[in-house]
This record gives structure tokens, C-alpha cells and sequence, in this order.
């Protein structure tokens, strides 16, 4: 199990400084939960998006930048170019 939290560690934190398509699944405490276009729920790495005050729309994508990551998880803000822009 350490090994492969540390192999998952590497992976999540790659994706530091990108920018990800991610569809937003719900919200829980400050933060919408999402995953990138390429994840499955309950099995992947979840993207949190803090709340803040905007409104995102659940099952709706956005273009989110990597800002952080932990062993299985990411942290990500909304795009700068498309800011507050949704996909359907």
C-alpha cells in the first residue's frame, strides 16, 4: 500500500500547473468535487475546486488549472481563459 500511495503521489502531483477538462459531481463541504474528463468516480483521483463564491453547475465540464495535489487527490482553481465558462 505505501508503494503504490507513493506511485499515486507522483502521478497526482505531474498534473501540477495544467490544465484539465473536469466535470463537476457535487459539492461537499467548501469545495465542488469533480474529476478530469479521463477519471471514474469512486476509483480516481477527485479534483477539489474551493467554493469561493461562484457558482459551478453540477455535471457541467470547465477548464480548471492543477494548483496542488496530495497522494490522491488534486486542488484546482477555474481557468483563467475560460473563467466561469462551462461545456455541454
Amino acid at each position: 500500500m505505501r508503494l503504490q500511495q507513493r506511485i499515486s503521489g507522483e502521478i497526482q502531483e505531474a498534473k501540477v500547473g495544467t490544465v484539465q477538462r473536469v466535470i463537476i459531481d457535487r459539492i461537499e463541504g467548501d469545495y465542488y468535487v469533480g474529476r478530469t474528463q479521463y477519471d471514474s468516480p469512486e476509483v480516481d483521483p477527485e479534483v477539489l475546486i474551493p467554493v469561493d463564491g461562484q457558482t459551478l453547475a453540477i455535471g457541467q465540464f470547465y477548464e480548471v488549472r492543477i494548483t496542488s495535489s496530495d497522494d490522491f487527490d488534486l486542488y484546482a482553481q477555474l481557468a483563467e481563459t475560460n473563467f466561469y465558462k462551462s461545456y455541454e
